[in-house]
């Protein structure tokens, strides 16, 4: 199975679904797939773990296998049996979307079972609380109409794009506030509906 869930979570809705995810006592996290050592350090705290983050449980794969890079780290090389957690950065007026991922083709059956079911309670949680359909995306520099080639500027609503509801709120309390594919970026979104 491969599939990906974008969001906008704001760290309270990140709280929670996490709180909801720990409630399995077998998850750890891992901080990004590049390590100092060929066995990564593991935590439940997600505080301890940068934007990047590997969901991953021992009951699946005890151990995640890794490969010495050219620059002398340690790449992980069993994220098939893994959930690929990429969480949202935020500024004071941006939040940049995160998602989570997986790919577990290739992974042994059993744990690509467990991975999937993991995924799909995760899908499950935010499709019940978060909105989609509300996030209209536009280059501030480039309006347009659509054209065959080109996406009307500003956008539909994204379908694909699910909002929690503190990122709503967060959203809703002060005009400038906007979401981005990245924080960096120039496409920027917007609230389309009401909070």
């Amino acid at each position: 199975m491969r599939s990906q869930l974008r969001f906008i979570m704001h760290p309270d809705d990140e709280a929670a679904l996490v709180s909801e995810l720990l409630r399995d006592p077998g998850i750890l996290f891992v901080d990004g797939p590049r390590w100092k050592a060929a066995t990564p350090p593991s935590t439940r705290d997600i505080a301890a773990i940068g934007s990047y983050c590997i969901i991953w449980s021992p009951e699946d794969l005890p151990q995640l296998s890794a490969k010495l890079t050219v620059h002398g780290d340690w790449y992980c090389r069993d994220e098939k049996s893994t959930i690929q957690f990429l969480r949202c950065e935020m500024t004071e007026t941006v939040i940049a979307e995160g998602r989570f991922a997986i790919s577990t083709e290739p992974a042994e059956a059993k744990a690509a079972a467990n991975i999937e079911r993991r995924y799909k309670f995760l899908s499950r949680a935010i499709k019940k609380t978060y909105r989609n359909s509300v996030v209209q995306w536009r280059n501030p520099r480039l309006p347009s109409p659509a054209e065959p080639s080109r996406s009307a500027n500003p956008s539909a609503p994204d379908r694909s794009l699910w909002v929690g509801p503190a990122a709503m709120t967060w959203m809703a309390g002060h005009a400038d506030r906007r979401v981005k594919t990245f924080l960096t970026g120039f496409v920027e979104g917007a609230i389309t509906a009401p909070g």
